[in-house]
């Protein structure tokens, strides 16, 4: 018998409360979301900084980057969205900035 996928903010939530984890684990679960969502090359050149009403703020290494990411910012915030639902992050403003 096959289990249910399990959306993984709900695991990792699980996990860190157990560790005591506060704002600095919230940071890594978003990191790890990001990285899920853009993949592992996209997650070299741009980060996530912080979150402000919903919207994600992410700084971006290089302008081509920046136009990658904007062509696939709906695609990007679906995934987003769909790890860590849908009152999370409402947004993505992408800018280039230190990473």
């Amino acid at each position: 018998m096959k289990s249910q996928p399990v959306v993984i903010k709900d695991v990792l939530d699980g996990i860190l409360r157990n560790l005591g984890g506060g704002k600095v684990s919230q940071a890594g679960i978003l990191g790890a979301v990001w990285a899920k969502a853009i993949g592992e090359a996209g997650a070299k050149h741009a980060k996530p900084m912080d979150i402000r009403e919903g919207v994600l703020i992410v700084h971006v290494d290089s302008s081509s980057w920046l136009h990658k990411l904007t062509m696939e910012k709906m695609k990007i915030l679906a995934q987003i969205k769909n790890e860590l639902g849908e009152s999370q992050v409402k947004d993505i403003k992408l800018r280039i900035g230190e990473r």
